[in-house]
């Protein structure tokens, strides 16, 4: 009797929540304006296709009072030639990447597919109880993986290895980002520990009060690298006026792009790097700015017609695409020119 009394509840629950019900996709429109209502989250490129995570309350569920929370919607839009599809994330089947040789792999949740001469997906490796959050080629197609809180891992075609505190000189498990430079050495950045340089196998770890601007509640994001080898970093609390670093040539380097401690770094499909800079004022969001690199310069990229927050950002030879609070928005690639 308790167990059916559990079950009625259960059911009942469910129902003061009811899930929306999307209405056949109108393909009439463009993606841009079936995005436009949507926060655009993450943007990514590879070769002629656009892949968008975008998230938004459902208006349209029915929510009991008691209920703390709006549900929330997430989607992946895939674009190509104009043509989009729209997959939920159980649905999607993967987040693509491309190794030194051009092969295509697929991420889903722990497992990589490799895709194969005929255009299909053969399961490479699974990862296990390993919650991966990003991976990277090496020069010779091994590769590495980090975690938010596991550690680090290591596949080179025959064996998995995890590294963590217990089994390695790893000095914490929490990780907020892993690379490999075109030299071949692997940077990982250490929650309040510093930065890991391993470099032929010899692990180096440059704490804190090696790296100029650190404090011992300081913590690196990233890192990205671009064209030149440059190692670049979000700083996290930092006690300068800038959180974006660069390490290029054994140098630590702060950079100005726009006096903000508030920014983003975003390294687009075409190799260059951006800054998105967010100005708060007592917490409020106020407004956002926009930058990237070229020439070992920061140059302004004009959004003055944008009047909500910035996300991210990506581009390819001819399109900056912006991500915003407010949907997608798409300008002309004047760098390129």
């Amino acid at each position: 009797m308790k167990a059916q009394i559990k079950l009625i509840i259960f059911l009942i629950t469910i129902g003061l929540v009811s899930c929306e019900t999307e209405e056949p996709i109108d393909k009439n429109v463009s993606y841009l304006d079936y995005l436009k209502d949507k926060t655009i989250v993450e943007i990514y490129i590879q070769g002629d296709t656009k892949y968008i995570f975008t998230s938004r309350y459902c208006d349209t569920c029915y929510v009991a009072p008691y209920m703390s929370h709006i549900p929330i919607i997430e989607e992946w839009t895939v674009i190509n030639n104009s043509i989009y599809e729209n997959y939920s994330p159980d649905d999607f089947k993967g987040l693509p990447i491309s190794d030194n040789n051009g092969n295509y792999y697929f991420i889903k949740e722990n497992n990589i597919y490799k895709q194969n001469d005929n255009g299909e997906n053969e399961l490479l490796l699974s990862t296990g109880d390993f919650d991966f959050t990003s991976l990277t080629f090496d020069n010779e197609d091994n590769i590495w993986f980090y975690s938010s809180d596991t550690g680090i891992a290591f596949w080179n075609r025959t064996e998995f290895k995890v590294y963590n505190t217990q089994n390695s000189q790893l000095p914490t498990d929490k990780i907020h980002g892993l690379e490999v430079d075109k030299s071949g050495i692997v940077w990982v950045s250490l929650d309040f520990k510093g930065l890991l340089k391993i470099e032929n196998e010899n692990w180096i770890v440059i704490p804190n009060n090696e790296i100029p601007g650190l404090t011992k509640y300081s913590y690196l994001r990233g890192p990205k690298i671009i064209q030149d080898n440059t190692v670049w970093f979000e700083v996290f609390n930092s006690d300068t006026s800038s959180n974006i670093l660069k390490l290029e040539n054994d140098n630590w380097v702060y950079e100005f792009p726009d006096n903000t401690k508030y920014c983003d770094l975003v390294i687009d499909s075409e190799g260059i790097i951006w800054s998105i800079n967010e100005h708060i004022d007592y917490g409020d969001y106020k407004y956002s700015t926009l930058k990237y690199y070229n020439n070992n310069s920061w140059i302004d990229f004009d959004i003055s017609d944008i009047n909500t927050k910035i996300m991210t950002v990506n581009a390819d030879e001819n399109t900056v695409y912006i991500g915003t609070l407010k949907g997608l928005i798409e300008k002309p690639n004047l760098q390129m020119d």
